[in-house]
């Protein structure tokens, strides 16, 4: 490879791991973070003692070479872990994966009954033809029926990505909703019937599918991006912490430096390459000079969903039922109990509770801090979660980029900036936000093993 530093722009999951690969191939690296800490939405906060997770996360993965990487880097503070999941829907509460049976059970028989008609309807037509242009709520509508999909999505999904389905990717749905076949369908429906004219049940759910085996630490994730982080200053990575990027110089097909500026003082950092974990929108839009305007306007249509998260410490040793429950009419669509991990809290005998709020940066609700915090203390009080007077203190913190939102169109223009980036020769972007893609932890980290592995094979 040629002689320099490789700079990693984000210290994330995916970044985090791109350095190590690269490390372990005796080449310099310089981790470049705008935070004071490194593991992205997979760290954490501190905070009055205590490690408050953006999430929070779970490690898992079926990929042999990346489990036995985190088992010897974490060892014995590797710990198992079994998720429960609780979803407030109808009016009750549902395990998850979800059983159909039970929600439809829920619903009365004229409804029951128009959801089959509007099933059947949609399903004929869909297979006859196609609208001209697709989207989720059409690509729905054909898995479910217009009945079930506003039930069970159209408000939901609204609520918490901020533009209706109808404004979303046909990918949206594809990959992040569960189609059932015609003939699921048909059986859920007549077993239904004829369950409830002889006042029995058979529950038959979905099964979520999560690769391999759990696992926590006394931290969460943030214990093993904070560990991988140590290990990479002991390999000689260097970390500017607290430092942004401001600009990407390049010269023809090549990247020569990145521009930075830390606690108000600017750098030209010169590098052999450079491998991108931030958001793609923002890194497009850094070059120098740019890599053209319609890869620009392209880079700009990129958007992301924000999350505010409300970090509420509580005098009880535990409070929800489940390690994650979904809500659809509250402030917060998803709420955590950090005590189902193994967390360590200070004090002991309290827990840790963690609200999600999705929003945009221009809401009200990403400057409010009191605003958002007595939202969510107040939802809490009304779902009979908790008592403010059990809550001991309040944190909110933020993630600008948490989710790519799928709009319309937007393959097209992810695929015209990745072209654009794909012409430099010595530059390299991975992750949820480098390549836009809506992916977990482990996924995270092995496009930050396969940046390094293809930067290298194309420098050497």
């Amino acid at each position: 490879m040629t002689e320099g530093h490789t700079v990693v722009l984000g210290g994330g999951c995916a970044g985090l791991a791109a350095a190590w690969r690269l490390g372990k191939r005796g080449i310099s690296v310089v981790l470049v973070e705008a935070s004071d800490h490194v593991g992205g939405l997979a760290g954490g906060v501190q905070f009055g003692g205590n490690v408050y997770e953006y999430g929070p996360h779970i490690f898992h993965t079926t990929d042999a070479e990346l489990l036995a990487e985190i088992k010897e880097l974490m060892g014995d503070d590797l710990l198992p872990y079994k998720r429960t999941i609780q979803i407030k829907f109808l009016g009750g509460y549902f395990k998850f994966p979800l059983s159909m049976t039970e929600v439809f059970f829920k619903l009365s028989p004229w409804t029951l009954v128009r959801a089959a008609a509007s099933f059947l309807y949609h399903f004929t037509v869909g297979a006859l033809s196609r609208p001209s242009v697709e989207n989720t709520e059409t690509v729905l509508q054909r898995y479910y029926g217009d009945v079930l999909y506003r039930i069970f999505f159209k408000d939901y999904i609204e609520r918490v990505w901020g533009i209706p389905p109808s404004e979303f990717s046909p990918s949206f749905a594809r990959q992040r909703i569960p189609r059932l076949n015609v003939l699921e369908i048909f059986d859920k429906f007549a077993t239904l019937f004829w369950k409830k004219a002889r006042g029995g049940l058979r529950t038959e759910g979905y099964v979520e599918k999560t690769e391999g085996g759990l696992y926590t630490t006394r931290e969460g994730f943030s214990m093993i991006t904070k560990r991988l982080g140590e290990r990479l200053v002991q390999t000689g990575c260097e970390f500017r912490l607290n430092t942004r990027v401001q600009k990407i110089l390049r010269e023809g097909d090549r990247v020569i430096a990145v521009s930075l500026t830390s606690q108000g003082k600017s750098e030209t950092l010169p590098c052999a390459a450079v491998i991108n974990t931030t958001p793609i929108n923002e890194c497009t839009l850094s070059f120098s000079p740019s890599l053209g305007a319609g890869i620009d306007q392209a880079a700009r249509s990129l958007r992301f969903r924000a999350l505010v998260f409300v970090g509420i410490r509580v005098c009880r040793p535990q409070v929800l039922p489940a390690s994650f429950m979904y809500f659809r009419e509250h402030v917060f669509n998803r709420i955590t109990d950090l005590s189902h991990f193994s967390f360590d809290i200070d004090p002991p005998g309290s827990t840790l509770l963690i609200a999600e709020v999705s929003c945009d940066p221009q809401d009200a609700v990403w400057r409010d801090e009191i605003g958002v915090k007595e939202a969510v203390i107040e939802d809490l009080e009304r779902e009979s979660i908790l008592d403010r007077s059990e809550i001991e203190e309040t944190v909110v913190f933020r993630a600008q980029h948490a989710h790519p939102i799928y709009t319309l169109g937007h393959e097209d223009a992810l695929q015209s900036v990745l072209k654009g980036l794909g012409m430099l020769e010595n530059f390299e972007t991975a992750g949820r936000q480098g390549r836009f893609q809506y992916v977990n932890t482990h996924v995270a980290m092995k496009m930050g093993y396969e940046a390094a592995d293809h930067l290298i094979e194309r420098m050497v």
